[in-house]
């Protein structure tokens, strides 16, 4: 050998076999019995090999088995290899990929360096055999040509038949997809074909475009027999510290709005939607970000399925995260889509900034110090009220257990708010009054809770006894007309705020002078993951006809209304959560809520039932009650059925809102599912429809749907893109 020669690890043949022969002249070395070659990462083994050194043609027969560098694995009644053994020809062939995927062929051919496999009459399928019949699977593709380009990772079809139970379905003339290894591939996503009661019989074809490793797009039209065309799209960008991703659809079409009341035909008009998410890991401490939603008319996302959102959010925001401390600053915008109750002066935060600040435990007289300051612009369109408020609180909050077992909290704390107002609502104030106006307002408060847990422990279960009681006392501040109620309507109590500090969710109420609050939380807990617990608890003001909080609150009176909850939890088998609030006058019903799930070995129950008592001179003037039941019954490992109901109960509304039933097939190569919906709405409203859902995946393939249409979108029940990405389908 020349001296510089280099070895090539790729030449070296491994040979093993129970008998050797070498014909010295023919250059050809035969093995027989328990043959083994190995040569460049592949692994050839049969009951007789003949390997031609001169010309790299190695020959196998019997019991053939090829092992590629890919994990894929090849049977043949006789294997014809050279260049490695990467390119030859096979009869025979049964073939094993890695993703656990199967091949037939009458013949075969390995081709550009084991880059390709070209086979004829050939079958594939990703199922495993039938147990009972090892010749039967559940779905396969015959072709008269099948080519597995392993380079690009996809598997195409010439004259191919789709069999379902050895049934033949469906005849393509040519098909291709990617094999079992790919994750995202470029390609046309598998269609959708449906029926919509608004919008028709429907198409829906996708292009996905693999760009590069951190970011991808998809286009592609929506058609629909009684409306026009849709376009979509969407886009996503992954950067090594940021991450972007927009969507979006339009459409020429006409649609349903509600006018005075009365639901109308509008024009032709174009209509459309563009949702976009962004986030900038600026460094380990500050981080921005961006939230886009927009759409042209109250109906468009509800009509198409895209979401059933009630207010889209716009924002833009920077934050800030160092320890226990944290900064936010955002400006926003909002749309409000809700047809019937739109709220007409919706306002856009310009801007808000939030920073809290908290010290070691253990600190100053043993507790821990806290400093929060604020500010937030809100400004709105067309003359409405404006509002600036800056606000700076500190506190100090001090957590011991006693020796007698008392876990007490003491807190306190002193805040300072300014208000600036322009264009104000002065309807119900006095008309006398100026539209501007400015207020400075400061108080301070002291919070002290005690609680004394009580157990008591039995062989399988401890019981829990644990009274607690609060005595909250703040300075006296009276409401003022120069500070609009902005951000604390919504009050109301529940065994979660009972106890809070400032019952009131906002800034610009506050709950001052003295009361007490007490409770009583008791339940059995099992050592094996078994629960029950209640609660029941009440406040007391001390100051009476000195009352900030509004009619219905259940906090308007000097005593409050009763609020409690009983939960348990039985090993999963069953879970009830059921909270509740009682006037404390005569013990009516107030609110209630309900949440179960129950478990029987196949059968799965679930319910969810809300009522809320109506509130006299208000907007909510007439009591709200639904009720939402679902059951899911497991037939067996791979058959299921599901249904679900939602029933209104107000004189208005009374009657079924929402009714769905379906039933679904699970298999380790195949799921099928159908469900029909139907949703009882007003046509302006844009989600009134009968839909019947019908879905088919295949393994490998993709998941074929009908459906009324589905534009893949931020929310959970549509980010399709993403796992269709991964089987692109080229028709």
């Amino acid at each position: 050998m020349p001296s510089d020669a280099v070895f090539n690890p790729e030449d070296q043949v491994d040979l093993l076999a129970d008998m050797l022969e070498h014909n010295e002249t023919g250059q050809i070395v035969t093995a027989r019995g328990n043959v083994e070659l190995v040569q460049a990462g592949r692994i050839l083994r049969a009951d007789q090999i003949s390997y031609n050194l001169a010309v790299d043609v190695v020959k196998a027969s019997g019991n053939v088995v090829l092992n590629d560098e890919a994990g894929d694995t090849y049977f043949a009644d006789n294997f014809e290899l050279s260049q490695k053994m990467k390119e030859g020809f096979v009869r025979g062939l049964h073939g094993l990929l890695a993703d656990g995927s199967r091949f037939t062929a009458v013949e075969g051919e390995q081709a550009q360096g084991g880059a390709k496999m070209i086979m004829s009459e050939a079958t594939y399928t990703p199922c495993e055999p039938c147990k009972n019949n090892p010749d039967k699977v559940i779905w396969q593709l015959k072709a008269d040509k099948v080519i597995h380009h392993k380079d690009e990772q996809r598997i195409s079809y010439e004259d191919a038949t789709f069999e379902l139970g050895g049934v033949p379905i469906m005849y393509v003339p040519y098909f291709s997809h990617p094999d079992g290894s790919v994750k995202r591939k470029s390609g046309f996503l598998t269609p959708r074909i449906g029926f919509d009661s608004e919008l028709g019989t429907t198409f829906r074809q996708e292009y996905y475009w693999d760009i590069a490793p951190n970011q991808d797009a998809t286009v592609g039209v929506i058609t629909a027999s009684k409306k026009a065309p849709v376009l979509l799209g969407e886009y996503r960008h992954r950067f090594e510290k940021a991450f972007i991703q927009a969507e979006g659809s339009t459409t020429y079409s006409d649609y349903f709005d509600s006018v005075s009341g009365v639901t109308v035909q509008q024009d032709k008009a174009w209509r459309g939607h563009l949702f976009s998410e962004g986030i900038w890991d600026i460094n380990d401490k500050w981080r921005a970000g961006l939230n886009l939603e927009i759409t042209s008319d109250d109906q468009y996302l509800r009509q198409y399925n895209i979401t059933n959102k009630d207010i889209l959010e716009n924002n833009l925001y920077l934050e800030r995260f160092s320890d226990r401390d944290y900064a936010l600053a955002r400006i926003s915008a909002f749309q409000d889509i809700r047809v019937s109750s739109r709220q007409a002066d919706q306002p856009n935060i310009l801007p808000e900034i939030h920073s809290r600040f908290l010290g070691d435990p253990g600190g100053i007289l043993g507790g821990r110090w806290s400093l929060e300051a604020s500010a937030l612009g809100l400004g709105r369109d067309g003359g409405g009220q404006d509002l600036n408020r800056a606000s700076l609180e500190a506190g100090w909050q001090r957590r011991y257990v006693s020796g007698l077992g008392l876990a007490s909290t003491l807190d306190l704390i002193t805040r300072g708010d300014v208000y600036n107002v322009n264009d104000r609502d002065i309807a119900d104030i006095d008309a006398s009054r100026s539209e501007s106006a400015s207020e400075v307002r400061g108080f301070v408060k002291g919070n002290f809770k005690t609680a004394y847990p009580m157990q008591k422990r039995f062989e399988r279960m401890q019981w829990l006894v644990e009274p607690m009681v609060s005595v909250t006392s703040a300075s006296n501040v009276d409401v003022s007309n120069n500070i609009p109620n902005e951000d604390s309507q919504d009050v109301f109590i529940d065994p979660m705020t009972l106890f809070n500090v400032d019952r009131f969710p906002g800034y610009d109420r506050i709950e001052d002078r003295s009361r007490a609050t007490y409770g009583i939380r008791t339940g059995l807990f099992g050592y094996e993951g078994y629960r029950g617990e209640i609660f029941f608890g009440q406040s007391y003001r001390f100051d009476s006809g000195d009352n900030p909080f509004p009619g219905g609150s259940g906090l308007s009176e000097d005593k409050s209304d009763y609020v409690g909850q009983i939960s348990t939890s039985m090993g999963g088998n069953l879970d009830l959560d059921y909270r509740f609030q009682l006037d404390e006058n005569n013990y009516s019903s107030k609110r209630h809520e309900v949440d179960f799930v129950g478990r029987a070995g196949p059968v799965t129950t679930t319910t969810s039932y809300f009522y809320a008592a109506g509130l006299e001179g208000t907007d909510l003037s007439d009591s709200r009650e639904q009720i939402r039941t679902g059951l899911r019954y497991q037939l067996d490992d791979q058959w299921s059925f599901s249904g679900s109901v939602q029933y209104d109960f107000a004189d208005k509304n009374k009657g079924i809102r929402n009714a769905r039933s379906g039933f679904e097939y699970s298999g380790q190569c195949l799921t099928f599912g159908l469900t029909g919906q139907r949703t009882y709405t007003s046509a302006a409203s844009g989600d009134s429809d009968t839909s019947i859902i019908a879905r088919i995946g295949l393994k490998n393939l993709g998941e074929f749907q009908t459906s009324g249409i589905t534009i893949a979108s931020s929310n959970s029940e549509n980010d399709a893109s993403v796992n269709e990405a991964e089987t692109a389908v080229t028709p």
